[in-house]
């Protein structure tokens, strides 16, 4: 069973030989206590220019050192080399772990799930089990995978409620919750506003119809409104036609009654005269 943190007052340093190199061991250890990671991480790569100075306590404080200051590529890559040259080393626990977080913290969530999943899988009894499971709920939260993120976050509450990240776990949950709240919410603002597009839509298409038929329907009755007009025009044009003859025909029948006049008159006048002349013949 190992500690989260690695207690540097466990590390062997008798297993550098060289006064030198023991020399800037010790300083960059005296670093990482100090929490001087930038200088630590220095020390350390300075000591391990020589390959011989290279030991499973001076690479892992590294790891650890790197990780602290947010170097966690490096890290990372630290952690592959330490577990392919020191696969029996009692730190191979930890150093898979922090692997599998650093990956976590680069957002290479895949190999980060797949390495901290072997880490469960291969570690069941390790004291970092639940930080471990809650760094692979991360990684499936980072990527919108929330159904699987899910019921990790419920298991490390329900297996292991004293866990420092059963807190995290719960608060994740809130959060997953809620935006599963604000989906359905969307989810239901964008069907009732495609009903509402698709409503306004065929409003508008049987206003446009309806216009359409009124404007045909006005369209008809002006047609039949000027047809009547053009109707009673001629109508009117035949009956001016019509009262122009008979005005004529009137004024002709008057002139003719008035010549017949003239004419009876005259032979009235005429039939006078000569009545008058017999008479006086008479006589």
């Amino acid at each position: 069973m190992f500690s989260q943190t690695f207690d540097v007052d466990d590390v062997n340093v008798t297993k550098v030989s060289a006064k030198q190199s023991q020399e800037i061991f010790a300083d960059a250890l005296n670093a990482y206590k100090n929490y001087e990671w930038n200088n630590s991480i220095f020390l350390f790569k300075k000591l391990h220019s020589n390959p011989e100075n290279i030991t499973p306590e001076s690479m892992y404080i590294l790891i650890m050192a790197q990780t602290y200051a947010g170097q966690y590529k490096q890290a990372a890559d630290d952690c592959t080399y330490f577990l392919n040259n020191y696969p029996d080393s009692q730190y191979v626990q930890l150093v898979v772990y922090q692997k599998g977080k650093n990956l976590y913290q680069t957002g290479d969530y895949e190999k980060a799930i797949i390495t901290l999943s072997d880490f469960c899988h291969t570690y069941p009894s390790n004291q970092l089990y639940a930080t471990s499971l809650f760094w692979i709920g991360e990684s499936f939260f980072a990527t919108y995978n929330f159904e699987s993120a899910k019921p990790i976050y419920e298991r490390i509450i329900a297996e292991y409620p004293d866990d420092s990240k059963a807190k995290d776990a719960r608060y994740r949950l809130d959060v997953i919750a809620q935006r599963s709240r604000e989906e359905k919410l969307l989810y239901l603002l964008k069907q009732t506003g495609e009903d509402y597009l698709s409503s306004k839509e065929a409003y508008e298409k049987s206003l446009k119809y309806h216009s359409v038929e009124s404007s045909a329907g006005i369209n008809n009755q002006l047609k039949e409104l000027r047809q009547k007009n053009e109707s009673l025009d001629a109508d009117l044009a035949y009956e001016k036609n019509r009262s122009a003859e008979l005005e004529a025909r009137i004024k002709a029948y008057e002139n003719d009654l008035t010549e017949n006049i003239r004419l009876l008159k005259q032979q009235a006048k005429e039939a006078r005269e000569i009545i008058g002349e017999e008479g006086d013949d008479n006589e």
